[in-house]
């Protein structure tokens, strides 16, 4: 993990987590110019919930029933 060339080639990388914390994990091993990746924490639990109901097609009001009852 505290290799100086991994690090270089950003295969170690710091990730910042809301709840965790800032942690070490590995990177992205495939490098391409055109398309370049970033690591990022995994979202909590929920975090996107909203988007993803929208999505479906789900109204605002549904949503918040959904939530209301303990459905989400």
């Amino acid at each position: 993990m505290a290799d100086p060339h991994l690090q270089a080639r950003e295969m170690i990388v710091e990730v910042s987590h809301p709840v965790r914390g800032s942690y070490i994990t590995a990177g992205n091993p495939i490098k391409l110019s055109a398309s370049p990746t970033k690591i990022s924490a995994a979202p909590l639990l929920g975090q996107h919930r909203q988007e993803i109901l929208k999505e479906l097609g789900y109204t605002p009001a549904q949503i918040d029933a959904l939530a209301a009852d303990g459905s989400t």
